[in-house]
């Protein structure tokens, strides 16, 4: 069996997750989760899934920190 694995805003490097069985979009950020129940939450959105491979390529937002 050959689950997905996630990579952060480019296809070479490692994976940021390996082994995905799931994945969730909600409220702006991609919530992962592996078979073995390891989760991930990632602040961005889905660029690109490809399926014969098993990748699917992240946007990583990196949201402004607030001044007071």
């Amino acid at each position: 069996m050959c689950l997905a694995k996630a990579y952060l805003n480019k296809w070479n490097g490692e994976p940021a997750l390996q082994d995905i069985a799931h994945m969730r979009l909600h409220d702006g950020r991609v919530e992962l989760e592996t078979l073995l129940g390891e989760e991930m939450v990632i602040p961005g959105r889905v660029v690109e899934v490809d399926f014969a491979a098993s990748r699917i390529l992240l946007d990583e937002h990196h949201e402004a920190e607030k001044v007071s």
